[in-house]
C-alpha cells in the first residue's frame, strides 16, 4: 500500500469533484431562476437579476472541475518532475481554496439564516448551494494539509530537483567549518 497521504488523496479528490459538480448544478439553477423570474414572483419585485456571488461560486466549481484532472494526472502530465507536480498541486489547491473561501464567506454573510423561507424551492437551493460550498472548502483544507505533508516529506527520489539540505537525512549531510573541521 502507498503512503497514507496518497491513499487519502484519491477519495478526497473524488469527493471534491462531486461537491464541485453539485455546486455547479445548484449555482446554475439559482442563476437560471434569478435571470428568468416568473411573473408575480415576490423576489426582487419580480425583476430579473443575478447574484454576483452565485456567479463567483459557479466559476469556482468550474475551475475545480477543470483542475482536478490535471492534479490527479488523469490527463497527460505537463510537469514531469515529482517535486514540481507536488508544488503545482499545492499552488492550484491554494488558489482554489482562496476562491472557495471568498465564495463561502460572502454567501454566508448575504444569507446567514434561511430557515424562514424553506417553503420556497429557491431558498432550499440557496441553502444546499452554501452547504456544498462549505463542504467543498473543508475538503480543500484537508487536501492542502496532505499536499503540504507530501511536499515536506523527507523520502524523496535521489534526483528530485527540490532536494534541499534540510530534507536530507542526518547521515548524508556534512558541514565543513571554516578551519576544515567536519561536523
Amino acid at each position: 500500500m502507498g503512503h497514507p497521504t496518497s491513499v487519502l488523496r484519491f477519495p478526497l479528490y473524488i469527493i471534491l469533484w462531486i461537491f464541485a459538480a453539485l455546486l455547479l448544478i445548484l449555482t446554475s439553477v439559482r442563476l437560471n431562476y434569478t435571470l428568468h423570474l416568473p411573473r408575480g414572483d415576490p423576489l426582487n419585485g419580480g425583476s430579473d437579476f443575478f447574484d454576483p456571488i452565485v456567479a463567483h461560486l459557479l466559476v469556482c466549481s468550474l475551475l475545480t472541475l477543470g483542475t482536478i484532472p490535471f492534479v490527479m494526472h488523469w490527463v497527460p502530465p505537463i510537469i514531469t518532475s515529482a517535486a514540481s507536480a507536488n508544488l503545482f498541486e499545492l499552488a492550484a489547491l491554494s488558489v482554489i481554496w482562496l476562491l472557495w473561501l471568498v465564495g463561502c464567506v460572502v454567501s454566508t454573510s448575504i444569507w446567514p439564516n434561511l430557515s424562514f423561507c424553506y417553503q420556497f424551492a429557491a431558498c432550499r437551493i440557496l441553502s444546499a448551494m452554501m452547504a456544498f460550498a462549505w463542504l467543498g472548502w473543508i475538503v480543500l483544507v484537508v487536501l492542502i494539509v496532505l499536499a503540504v505533508l507530501a511536499a515536506v516529506q523527507k523520502a524523496r527520489p535521489a534526483r528530485s530537483p527540490l532536494m534541499v539540505e534540510w530534507a536530507a537525512s542526518a547521515t548524508s549531510s556534512r558541514f565543513e567549518l571554516p578551519r576544515g573541521e567536519v561536523v
